[in-house]
């Protein structure tokens, strides 16, 4: 098949013969012509499978066969879970759009809202958006939906695991009831996918499966160092990281304190380097991809932010210093190396906290990674029993499931027959002094037993003033570079009358009934960025 068989209007078939495209890859053959016909679609591809042209291809077709735009509104809506996916797609429309007369905006976290309003303002066929900063833009009154008829959700997986379950829920609602959905996502077998399927596609959507979600590219070679310990896995690194054979290298891991650490280390080595994190500022982010992009780097340490969906040519070879908490990012972020048929090779140093994860990978990928050692650097410890342990920590969780709540076992239950001992409990193990005898406490007992534990009333109050630092600090603070949108909850602390001994009832306040704690969630009080 060529893609003169998908009904492409000559324009877009005549940029896709300059750039190199022959022929459409299998996800683009099956989801093209559906999305064309005006059907909504939940498919899965690998990485690497030409996701991207599979939703772009049909939207710009799309605005092709309208009348031309009359107002503000977007008529094409592409949501994207993190920033630079989002500049990713960017590029790719821009490409098109330059030849089509297209007007199309970016709209992600982390940049002045001057600029982002004027974006607005001027109107435009296609946004391409972050859930969170969209919304809120439109708090802000920013935001036209009005003309939009086809919405696009790309790795909605990744929004998912983000928490923007109801960002898209309310996104959804902004725009008009008949209009077009297409969902991509890594993955269609959890529950949550199809869910969040189930409330934003119509019941006949096409489900569109290309090839099994948890294979691994063919051109990308995959093998394991055992590391002892941390000396052991920084020899073998700069062993790997100083391979002439390697033309850029992408290094993920964990959290931002790695990214800096082991950014400090390459950069110490003499080799070209910079780091890529959620809580990095968006305008560093942008300069390290693209001096990543022009070659200016060799290594790029990162955290997952980097996993998903960036098209990096130059990339060949994958580093993962921490494996990942979920086995399906192993597949993305191997899917890095290898773009466009080239030969990729992802090479993970295991220690004796992270070889778990192997076996969990492993169970996902349905097969075993390559055990690999580098002269001079084997590793002196045996490889750690995973199975063993993995089939010993399913029996112990087995066997607390079986335990009724509220029962205690056999063995405890003979403990407990006959009266009790009565075992002195000193006021260093206890905390606090108590009589013995069984009268009511006095408001006096009352007042220092609620004098005796300060700390724990700083804890009781200090959790709810920490949740809403998190949430005011915005995209900032998560992995995806964009805060997803979230409820302010308020908790009251205890009166003083409670801790002079009397009862935290209710009480009535204007006509309203108080409890001891209240929550509340309004439009106004969420952040995000």
């Amino acid at each position: 098949m060529s893609f003169l068989d998908l009904d492409l209007d000559l324009e877009l078939q005549q940029h896709l013969i300059e750039s190199g495209f022959s022929s459409p890859t299998p996800i683009q053959q099956q989801s093209i012509p559906l999305t064309i016909d005006g059907q909504d679609i939940l498919a899965t591809a690998p990485t690497g499978s030409g996701k991207t042209l599979a939703f772009l291809l049909p939207a710009l077709q799309h605005l092709l066969d309208q009348p031309p735009r009359t107002g503000l509104s977007p008529r094409v809506l592409i949501l994207s879970p993190t920033r630079e996916l989002a500049s990713q797609i960017l590029r790719v429309v821009e490409s098109f759009a330059a030849e089509l007369s297209m007007q199309c905006g970016l709209i992600v976290g982390g940049m002045p809202y001057g600029n982002q309003k004027q974006i607005m303002e001027a109107g435009m066929d296609l946004l391409i958006s972050t859930p969170g900063r969209l919304l809120e833009l439109d708090e802000k009154g920013w935001v036209d939906l009005s003309d939009v008829n086809l919405l696009i959700i790309d790795e909605a997986d990744r929004m998912l695991d983000l928490g923007f379950q109801e960002p898209l829920n309310e996104i959804a609602s902004l725009v008009p009831v008949e209009h077009q959905t297409l969902m991509f996502s890594a993955t269609l077998e959890s529950a949550p996918i199809q869910l969040l399927a189930g409330k934003l596609l119509k019941p006949e959507a096409a489900q569109v499966a290309v090839s099994n979600a948890r294979s691994m590219a063919g051109n990308i070679e995959h093998s394991i160092l055992r590391a002892d310990n941390d000396e052991h896995k920084l020899a073998l690194f700069k062993a790997l990281i100083s391979d002439e054979t390697i033309d850029q290298a992408l290094v993920f891991v964990n959290s931002r304190k790695q990214v800096e650490q082991w950014v400090a280390i390459v950069r110490a080595m003499g080799i070209m380097c910079d780091g890529l994190h959620g809580e990095m500022d968006q305008g560093d982010r942008t300069l390290h991809m693209k001096q990543l992009r022009r070659g200016r780097l060799k290594v790029l340490v990162a955290t997952d932010v980097a996993s998903r969906g960036l098209d990096l040519a130059h990339i060949s070879h994958v580093i993962n210093l921490n494996l990942p908490l979920k086995a399906d990012s192993y597949i993305h972020r191997a899917g890095r190396a290898g773009r466009d048929g080239s030969q990729g090779i992802a090479v993970s140093i295991v220690d004796s906290l992270d070889w778990p994860r192997v076996g969990r990978i492993e169970r996902y990928l349905q097969q075993p990674l390559k055990r690999r050692k580098i002269e001079g650097l084997e590793p002196s410890k045996p490889e750690p029993q995973a199975n063993k342990q993995a089939k010993k920590s399913k029996a112990k969780a087995k066997k607390k499931a079986d335990i009724k709540p509220g029962v205690k076992s056999g063995k405890s239950r003979k403990k407990l027959k006959g009266p009790r001992p009565a075992t002195p409990r000193q006021p260093e193990e206890a905390g606090e002094q108590r009589s013995s005898s069984t009268k009511p406490r006095s408001a006096g007992s009352g007042t220092a037993r609620a004098s005796s534990g300060p700390s724990s009333d700083k804890a009781r109050t200090g959790g709810s003033t920490g949740n809403s630092a998190n949430s005011s600090r915005g995209d900032s603070r998560t992995p995806s570079g964009d805060a997803p949108r979230s409820g302010n909850s308020r908790s009251n602390t205890r009166s003083n009358n409670q801790s002079s001994g009397r009862s935290d009832g209710p009480r009535s306040t204007g006509g309203r009934t108080q409890q001891g704690s209240r929550s509340g969630s309004g439009r106004d009080s969420k952040s995000r960025s």
